[in-house]
């Protein structure tokens, strides 16, 4: 009998201590799921350096914005480079803009 009262009596502590404790684990849960997440996205995508890449720079033929050569749209028929599509349209659309290049 003596060994159920004690018994109880520490699973009583315990349903407190859990009660105090829960609203510091649900926090402490988001806070290790937040960086698990991050870990995750940092896996899937490398972090690239501007320094540690030899991307060269070019400029777009229609609004002379700066874009990496992996980005950039370029014609084979011309050296011009364009950073979208949307730049390479209103070149081919504008026929003084299309002479001038």
């Amino acid at each position: 009998m003596k060994p159920l009262v004690v018994l109880g009596i520490v699973a009583f502590i315990v349903l407190l201590l859990y009660l105090r404790l829960r609203p510091f684990i649900r926090a402490a849960r988001q806070i290790f799921g937040a960086a698990n997440a991050a870990r995750r996205v940092v896996r899937e995508q490398p972090v690239t350096s501007s320094r540690g890449s030899n991307d060269k720079l070019v400029r777009c033929a229609a609004c002379n914005t700066w874009v990496p050569t992996s980005r950039a749209i370029e014609l084979r028929t011309s050296n011009a480079t364009f950073c979208s599509r949307a730049c390479l349209e209103g070149v081919s659309a504008d026929p003084q803009r299309k002479a001038a290049s």
